[in-house]
């Protein structure tokens, strides 16, 4: 992750950079995938799953297609301030104070937006959850944070997860993930450091359930 943007001529480039990204993600979606894997669905990670990256990581899929698999880590907190590592965009950012997510290890120089709440009603992008939206366009942010109730109803996330065609499936089948359905509550857990721990035991439950039948 940058420790600033870069200032002068490059705020037009980094500014278009993101709109161009942000437009790529959430308008291109190709032809429905034969996974399983719906677009909102948590990915939680093995305990024995060996990438660095996605140690007792929570994914949540934005987007499963025959083009791949994009999503974000959602246990990912770190302690910077979005608009000091962004700068050309702290005007946009204004008066908000939640922390920037790591998204994950693709594209960290880029942000996404989670909007739940009033601040919903101005976004374009897609509900990839129920309630919840995802947002790229640096131009609607003024309006999501004057209409968000801070943290509870925006995060940032700089950079994303990105499976290619399949790989994603294959992962799953070796044991990789356990998948659960997303809800808006979970997307905005105030407790991350917990999330994965609650979540985990939750797919354990699930499975020794369906074991019992």
């Amino acid at each position: 992750m940058p420790e600033s943007a870069a200032n002068g001529p490059a705020h037009t480039r980094r500014t278009a950079w993101l709109t161009l990204f942000a437009l790529a993600l959430l308008c291109s979606a190709g032809p429905a995938a034969a996974a399983a894997v719906a677009d909102g669905t948590l990915l939680i990670a093995s305990p024995d799953l060996e990438d660095p990256n996605f140690t007792h990581a929570v994914v949540l899929v934005l987007r499963n297609d025959t083009n791949g698999t994009i999503g974000v880590i959602l246990n990912r907190p770190t302690t910077l301030v979005p608009a000091k590592i962004f700068p050309d965009l702290a005007a946009s950012i204004g008066a908000y104070t939640g922390k920037l997510f790591r998204g994950g290890p693709v594209a960290s120089a880029r942000l996404l937006f989670l909007v739940r709440g009033l601040a919903a009603a101005t976004v374009q992008g897609p509900e990839v959850v129920e309630k919840v939206f995802l947002a790229g366009d640096p131009e609607a942010l003024p309006d999501i944070v004057r209409l968000a109730d801070g943290t509870k109803d925006l995060r940032m996330y700089a950079g994303h997860a990105e499976w290619m065609p399949g790989q994603l499936d294959r992962e799953i089948a070796a044991g990789g993930w356990q998948t659960q359905p997303a809800t808006d509550e979970i997307v905005f857990e105030a407790n991350l450091t917990a999330l994965w721990d609650k979540l985990t035991k939750r797919s354990g439950e699930t499975v020794a359930a369906a074991d019992a039948r």
